[in-house]
Order: structure tokens, then C-alpha cells, then sequence
């Protein structure tokens, strides 16, 4: 069954960490995305074997997959890894009939996009700490931000953003939430 618990559950125990201490949000967030990325990878094989989702959702396949083995080996071709994110994105119209397809409401809102691709590079600036990924966490988080000077992940995660009057991790843990919930069922708003 494809449900979200473990990402909401990670959101709410971060979200009870934080209430007494707001200097690991940071941390907060990067278990979070990354829960959120299982989430997708997970919910993707899943869909394509015919599951069904917590809300009863099951997708059209155009193709039958026999079992988890089968689709990896069509996802990873040649390499030594997948990068689900990126497959999920280029093939999820040939694995799923398009207006069936949970992934297209996601991948398709440019909103989502935006954030999603701001999340990731937030994420590889955590994780790495590198001279690029800084370089690419000022060019694609806090400049598109309004923010024209470097400063930490987590002084940007507490700042209020202006037009939504929440915090810039509030907005990120909302739209991993809210779009978790459309994978689940592609009727939800």
C-alpha cells in the first residue's frame, strides 16, 4: 500500500524537536526531503506493481511489471544506481496512462518544480558542505529569495518569507506534505 505515514511521522517529530530548539532545523529539513524523496521512489515502484495507495488509488499501467527486480532494471539501464527523482520525471507518462498518473499533478505545477528544485539544492548544500553546492544553494535558493549576501541554512530556514508570512521551512514542509497527500490521491485539494 502506498501511504505517507513515515513522512508525516518524521515531519511531527521534528516539528516537537523544534519547538525547544530551532538550531538543528537544518537537520529537520534534510531528514524530512529525503523522507519525502523515499516517499516518491517507494510510491513509484509501488504504482507501477499495481498497488493501491492509502486512499484506494490505484493508476492505469501500460506496462506490467512482474516484480521490484523488473522495474529497477528498466530504471537503471546501464548505471550502477537510479535517480528515481529524475526517472520518475522522464518516463512516469510511459509506465502510467497520463490522466491516471499521480505524478503528473506533481511534476507538472511549476510551483512545485520551483520549490522542489530549490529543496534539492538546499539539500546538497547540507549534505556536502562543498564550494559548488554553496555556489548553487546562493544562485538557486537565496538569490530567487531576495537574498543578496550568503547566510546559513538554518538563518534562512527561520526567516519569514514576506508573501506567505511563514517561515521558509514552514513553506517547504507544507508543499512536501501537500503534494505527498496528491501522490496518495490525485483528487485531494
Amino acid at each position: 500500500m502506498i501511504e505517507n505515514s513515515d513522512l508525516l511521522n518524521k515531519i511531527e517529530e521534528w516539528k516537537n524537536e523544534l519547538i525547544n530548539n530551532e538550531k538543528h532545523i537544518h537537520f529537520a529539513f534534510l531528514e524530512s526531503f529525503i523522507e519525502f524523496e523515499i516517499f516518491l521512489t517507494t510510491s513509484f515502484v509501488k504504482y507501477a506493481l499495481g498497488k493501491k495507495s492509502k486512499d484506494n488509488f490505484k493508476p492505469i499501467c501500460r506496462i506490467e511489471f512482474t516484480d521490484k527486480e523488473h522495474i529497477e532494471g528498466l530504471l537503471k539501464c546501464d548505471k550502477k544506481y537510479i535517480d528515481y527523482l529524475k526517472k520518475i520525471q522522464e518516463i512516469r507518462e510511459y509506465i502510467f496512462i497520463e490522466n491516471k498518473c499521480p505524478f503528473n499533478k506533481v511534476f507538472s505545477s511549476s510551483e512545485f518544480m520551483t520549490y522542489f528544485k530549490r529543496m534539492q539544492y538546499l539539500r546538497n548544500y547540507i549534505a556536502h558542505k562543498s564550494e559548488e553546492s554553496k555556489s548553487q544553494y546562493i544562485k538557486h535558493v537565496l538569490e530567487p529569495s531576495g537574498i543578496t549576501t550568503f547566510i546559513k541554512v538554518d538563518t534562512f530556514l527561520r526567516k519569514i518569507n514576506r508573501k506567505k508570512n511563514i517561515t521558509n521551512y514552514s513553506i517547504y514542509i507544507e508543499i512536501l506534505k501537500f503534494h505527498s497527500e496528491i501522490i496518495c490521491n490525485p483528487n485531494f485539494e
